[in-house]
């Protein structure tokens, strides 16, 4: 809800800030989500999304869902997988919805069978886990600076600035001669050359 277009420019247009947006959708069905006591469905977060990119065109996009709410239909559910996968996100986290004592939700009629949460969250899982992977091969091609943050067998391994601690990692290849002498906490620009999932290989 904060997320105003002075903010998106603020970030994109800031050196010292990468362009890394962690936005907590939690649902896209607009019935869900006033349930949840939040605002916005598929074609609002779908106009937030288009903001962030037409701004700031390769920024990392991170959400985390819920599924499983009280009250929370298949149709819901089939909506928030059209929602992803027009999103494109980086990295989405997917949760089972579960009692917590002392809250509102708690208390909500039309709680949704255990075994029916697990196989809604096992199918969004599922399919983020490709989403995410083709999010990771459009990357190919760019043009990324990493962040150095360990030195393991396949040579120095960071992060770019689209990647949170959890959002995959960048693995620098080239020459020995121009990747020997990096060091944890140097800055290493590239193009990224092949993915994996969500990791990415990146040649100086």
């Amino acid at each position: 809800a904060e997320m105003r277009p002075g903010l998106i420019a603020a970030i994109a247009g800031t050196p010292a800030v990468s362009d890394y947006f962690d936005l907590s959708f939690q649902h896209a069905s607009p019935r869900v989500l006033r349930s949840m006591r939040r605002f916005g469905g598929t074609e609002d977060f779908l106009e937030l999304i288009e903001a962030i990119r037409s701004i700031a065109p390769e920024a990392g996009i991170r959400s985390n869902v819920i599924v499983g709410f009280p009250g929370e239909t298949d149709d819901d559910v089939d909506e928030l997988a059209v929602f992803l996968e027009a999103a494109r996100l980086d990295a989405v986290g997917v949760f089972a919805y579960s009692d917590e004592d002392g809250t509102e939700a708690e208390k909500l009629p039309d709680k949704v069978e255990l075994h029916e949460i697990d196989g809604r969250r096992a199918r969004i899982a599922d399919l983020v886990e490709e989403l995410m992977a083709q999010r990771a091969a459009e990357r190919i091609g760019e043009r990324v600076r990493v962040l150095i943050e360990s030195i393991d067998d396949e040579g120095p391994v960071g992060r770019a600035g689209h990647q949170g601690p959890d959002d995959g990692s960048c693995t620098i290849v080239g020459d020995r001669s121009t990747t020997a002498d990096l060091s944890v906490g140097d800055w290493v620009e590239g193009e990224v050359v092949e993915s994996e999932g969500v990791d990415l290989w990146v040649r100086v």
